[in-house]
């Protein structure tokens, strides 16, 4: 019986996953995506501003912001992550941020923070920052097909060390603060990183996205209790008819969780059904993914969304022809997902695992992480951390900023109990009105911007105060 419950769950999830398929097809229908071509004249004025916004954001030749500028990071498995980083040495650097996007974006998803004049005056002349694309995102190489979660958190380990030996070599050694900020899946892979290897930042600085062991450890819970509450009731189905009611109630949070990421469950349905999913309709659902941020009934009539189209597409041939000025080039691997916009490598971050799955460092990670520990001259993570941590808890300081009105996330799964994984100087930031899109959102970029000039000063600043200056009902509800 036991044997067959995987079995089950399995035909569940694929079956979910199916149905889900089928509505996606049944509105794409319904909008005209799947049967209706827009007149010529909005079908030349979309062609045209794609190509202008592809240009922009991923023309090697072009600036993608002010003070910055295109560069490549090779990997020591051969392939090349993107990022955009300072167009010219840093006087004196002695911090460095990591911006990290997630599904469905690229480096683009912080070009309103990187324009910010506070966050400009103090991360380009003073400091460091780069925004970088997740491996197969953007302009970035995915890692080897089936490396799950080791490719990916090797990759960014990897990247975070390279950035660090980089800026930092002829003036902290590896010494210099780090602070790492990532959004959805930026933000699974930070918490991980965090957990897993906390001496690679001092701060984390996470958005809209749950700690991948909290939400197992609360779900494992949940299930046991419910599968009690229901043996019980099926043992005594008259005198204990209440224990079902309670049962599926304890559930609701799983369920409605199930219900929001349904799209999870058609990502990992076998691959040409995954692979509709993204083709159809013209990229329909990443199209539906950014009417969830601009609030628009068909996004890529706007220039703004063409934009947001083109950042998740990432670079097109015409794009893949430019260089830097240093002559790099976007790697062949890049212009043959040109035509899908890579969508087969943005899905592999769900059907790989790197959500749960374990992380087998390497002989090389192994090295270069127990020497960044050593060399650090801020406060061990070992100083912060309190007695009787739960499996999964965190190394480092994190400030997790929450966008209340998330969509795909619910809250008491997601978010409620985090502060058990937590150490000394960390924080949760709850902004009522944002969306799981934060660091787009204006008001809620905002508070990005204050949380960061916050964290490259001394910290010792009132972060509720801060950010209340630009969002003024945000509330600091945990801090250690």
């Amino acid at each position: 019986m036991a044997a067959a419950i995987p079995l089950f769950l399995s035909v569940l999830a694929q079956s979910f996953g199916v149905l889900t398929l089928l509505w996606y097809v049944f509105r794409a229908l319904l909008d005209g995506s799947l049967i209706l071509q827009p007149p010529e004249k909005a079908k030349n004025d979309l062609a045209v501003a794609s190509t202008l916004a592809r240009n922009k954001i991923w023309n090697l030749a072009l600036t993608p912001a002010d003070g910055l500028t295109h560069a490549f990071f090779s990997l020591r498995n051969g392939k090349t992550l993107h990022y955009i980083g300072p167009d010219r040495p840093v006087r004196d650097p002695n911090k460095l941020v990591i911006l990290v996007h997630g599904f469905p974006d690229s480096y683009h998803l912080w070009s309103k923070l990187l324009k910010a004049p506070a966050f400009r005056r103090q991360g380009i002349h003073d400091n460091v920052v780069v925004a970088l694309d997740l491996p197969g995102y953007g302009g970035s190489e995915g890692t080897y097909e089936n490396d799950g979660a080791t490719g990916v958190l090797e990759a960014l380990a990897e990247f975070i060390i390279g950035m660090r030996r980089m800026f930092f070599s002829n003036t902290k050694g590896a010494r210099g603060k780090v602070i790492y900020v990532g959004h959805d899946w930026g933000c699974i892979v930070g918490f991980r990183l965090a957990a897993e290897a906390p001496a690679l930042a001092d701060r984390f600085i996470l958005s809209n996205a749950p700690h991948p062991p909290m939400i197992a450890a609360k779900a494992k819970k949940t299930v046991a209790t419910s599968s009690r509450m229901l043996t019980t009731f099926i043992r005594h189905p008259i005198s204990c008819y209440a224990f079902c009611l309670t049962a599926f109630a304890n559930m609701s949070p799983i369920i409605g969780q199930a219900k929001r990421s349904r799209y999870t469950f058609v990502f990992n349905l076998p691959l040409p059904l995954a692979s509709l999913a993204g083709s159809m309709g013209n990229f329909w659902f990443l199209r539906d993914c950014h009417y969830l941020v601009h609030g628009k009934d068909h996004p890529l009539e706007s220039k703004d969304a063409a934009e947001a189209m083109a950042s998740s597409l990432g670079p097109g041939l015409e794009e893949c022809k430019t260089r830097t000025l240093n002559g790099e080039a976007y790697p062949t691997s890049i212009a043959q997902r040109a035509k899908s916009g890579g969508w087969v490598e943005k899905i592999a971050y769900y059907r790989n695992g790197v959500f749960a799955k374990r992380w087998r460092k390497s002989d090389d990670t192994l090295k270069d992480l127990n020497h960044v520990a050593q060399s650090d001259v801020h406060m061990s993570s070992g100083d912060r951390v309190p007695p009787n941590r739960p499996p999964g808890a965190l190394g480092a300081p994190v400030t997790v900023i929450w966008g209340q009105k998330d969509p795909v996330l619910d809250r008491a799964l997601c978010l409620d109990g985090i502060e058990d994984y937590l150490v000394q100087g960390s924080q949760v930031v709850l902004l009522p009105r944002t969306g799981h899109w934060s660091p787009m959102e204006q008001e809620s970029g905002n508070v990005f911007e204050k949380v960061l000039e916050w964290a490259m000063g001394s910290e010792k600043q009132d972060l509720e105060g801060m950010v209340r200056e630009v969002y003024d009902d945000a509330v600091v509800s945990v801090q250690r």
